[in-house]
Formats: C-alpha cells, sequence, structure tokens
C-alpha cells in the first residue's frame, strides 16, 4: 500500500491506524515535505522522500495493491495567490499518476482525498451530500474537482476502481504543519495566547477528528469502496464556538479572542451529509469535539519541545504569521 503525502497531518494519523487494522501489511510513503521531522520517519516500512509524479517514482507505483492520494497543495489561499501552481501539483501531477496505473497496475484500488466544502461554493445552509453540483470558489476547490472528473472518466473508460472521499475540516493530532483552524489555534494558544480569528468568526464548518477519517479510510479499503462519499461528523461549529472550547479547557492560558478581516474565497457554511458512507462504510465518527480538541492541545504541548519550523518563526513575535490563518 503506499499513502502519497503521506509524511503530512492526514497521512501520520492513518499510518498508526492501518498499522492496527491491517497487521503485516506493506505500507509506504512518498513524499517530499522538506519540513518532516525524524521522529516522524520511522512509521513506515519505506519512505520515498520525492515528489509522488517524478518520473523515477512512478515505477514503485505498478506492485500496489491500494494507493492513498493525500498529497496535495491544501491550501486556499495559496490557490488564490498562484492557482497556475495548485493546477500544476493538484490536477497535472495527479493525471500523470493514473496514467501510470492505467497503463501498468489497472487493478490498483485508488482512494483519493478531495473536500467537501471547498466543492459545495457559498450559500449552502443544509448539510451538503455527494449528490449537490458542485461550484467551488477557489482554484483549489476546482483542482480537487477536475480530478474527481478524471476519477470518474478514468473508471468509466478503463475500468480504473477509485472512491473520493470529501474530508471535512480535519483536526488531531500530528498537526504541527496543518493550517487547518484547530491546529492553528493550538499553535497560537501556546505561544502568543492570542486565537486570531478571520472575520466575525460566525463562520460553520464540520469538524472531523483524524482518528475517525482513517477509520474511513480503512473501511473503503477493506471493503475495496468506489464512487464518492462525503465525510464529516454531520455537526456544524462556528470557529468562535471552537476558541470556546480552547478557552473553557484551559482557563490558566489566559487566551484571548482578536479579529482581523475575513480571507477571500472563503466558504460561510460547510455542514456534510453523512448518510451514505454511514449506509455503505458503517462510519460512524466517534470523536467529541469537546473531547478531541482537549485531546489535541495536549498532543501539541507534549510535542512543543521538539524543534519545528513554526515555533520559530512565532517564538516571540508580535501575532501569528499569515500562514496559519484560519478559515
Amino acid at each position: 500500500m503506499i499513502i502519497t503525502g503521506g509524511l503530512g497531518f492526514i497521512g501520520q494519523n492513518l499510518v498508526a491506524h492501518l498499522r492496527r487494522r491491517f497487521p503485516g501489511a506493506s505500507l509506504w510513503a512518498i513524499d517530499r515535505d522538506p519540513d518532516a521531522q525524524p521522529w516522524e520517519l520511522p512509521c513506515y516500512d519505506r519512505i520515498l522522500r520525492a515528489c509522488f509524479a517524478d518520473d523515477h517514482v512512478l515505477q514503485f507505483y505498478d506492485q500496489a495493491d491500494v494507493v492513498v492520494h493525500l498529497a496535495a497543495e491544501t491550501s486556499v489561499q495559496a490557490s488564490v495567490a498562484g492557482p497556475g501552481e495548485t493546477f500544476r501539483n493538484n490536477v497535472v501531477k495527479t493525471q500523470k499518476l493514473l496514467e501510470r496505473l492505467r497503463r501498468f497496475a489497472p487493478r490498483t484500488h485508488f482512494v483519493f482525498a478531495s473536500t467537501g466544502g471547498a466543492l459545495a461554493g457559498d450559500g449552502q445552509s443544509d448539510a451538503v451530500d455527494e449528490t449537490l453540483l458542485p461550484q467551488p470558489m477557489s482554484p483549489y476547490g476546482a483542482s480537487k474537482l477536475a480530478v474527481e472528473g478524471f476519477l470518474t472518466a478514468y473508471r468509466g473508460s478503463y475500468g480504473l476502481r477509485s472512491a473520493t472521499l470529501r474530508f471535512s475540516n480535519v483536526y488531531g493530532p500530528f498537526g504541527l504543519r496543518s493550517h487547518g483552524v484547530i491546529p492553528s489555534f493550538c499553535r497560537m494558544a501556546l505561544t502568543t495566547g492570542r486565537l486570531i480569528v478571520n472575520g466575525d468568526g460566525a463562520q460553520t464548518r464540520d469538524f472531523v477528528h483524524a482518528e475517525d477519517i482513517s477509520e474511513a479510510i480503512a473501511r473503503v479499503i477493506e471493503i475495496r469502496a468506489e464512487g464518492v462519499y462525503q465525510l464529516g461528523t454531520g455537526v456544524a461549529t462556528s470557529v468562535l464556538e471552537v476558541a470556546g472550547i480552547l478557552r473553557r479547557s484551559r482557563p490558566e492560558l489566559g487566551l484571548r479572542v482578536a479579529h482581523r478581516p475575513g480571507l477571500g474565497a472563503e466558504i460561510r457554511h460547510s455542514l456534510s451529509d453523512i448518510t451514505k458512507a454511514r449506509r455503505d462504510l458503517g462510519f460512524t465518527p466517534q470523536h467529541r469535539l469537546d473531547d478531541g480538541i482537549r485531546a489535541t492541545l495536549e498532543w501539541f504541548e507534549r510535542n512543543a519541545s521538539l524543534q519545528h519550523p513554526w515555533l520559530d518563526d512565532i517564538k516571540g513575535a508580535d501575532q501569528p504569521r499569515r500562514l496559519w490563518a484560519v478559515g
């Protein structure tokens, strides 16, 4: 089994989960992340430090029974600033990988990490399911939609088996380099003590724990599921509510909330209807948000002594860098 982007936040959670679910499985990571720390590396049987679509890497997919494709440019704001780069990283390179599988490993099960909210567009007040017509507001969302289209075409034209998993907002341990709301707040809580909110904070998200996402992926692999699945909790929570959970759970930190202007291409509300995943996969999220946020902050505290770029960059800074903008 190969996991692209395997040294990232979700990949590290996933490999630990797969070790428990599939003892003895061969687990490889392909990831070029230059910031990955030495303690993040030993969980795989083999790690290729390269781009998942490099010419010299493609041969390794030929023997893979499953490819979980997590590698991507995931920043909405980076995609707005440089849509061409996002298109190259997320679409062109993924199509190159699909072409390799089509020609040399046509029986491989391809599991694609897509997005829920960024595909749906704005103005959605109800939970989004797999039948909604996508209307992405950002180049990032458009890139994920483009890959979904390629997967449909490769399945219809060549019989490539694939599952598309539309993640909502994932949080949990191993998020030291994640740009999500909750890991960003955890970094701020342990450094400046100010939780910087973009806009009024009333924007809502469906926050799902990385362990629950990992279980969903494991179930998809286990039954070789195909098609599109929306993954989340079915519960909407505002950014200000998340800040409130952190403040109540750790009053001794004296956390303060500060606001700055909202970000472009940010959707107002995002909520997943997980009916299909419950029915087909038996997917039932197990982590309550209050408990999950507290445990995530505790994980950040335990690992804060390690040397990481985010700690160097904001130590003593007046406010967190825009790199970790919440949205």
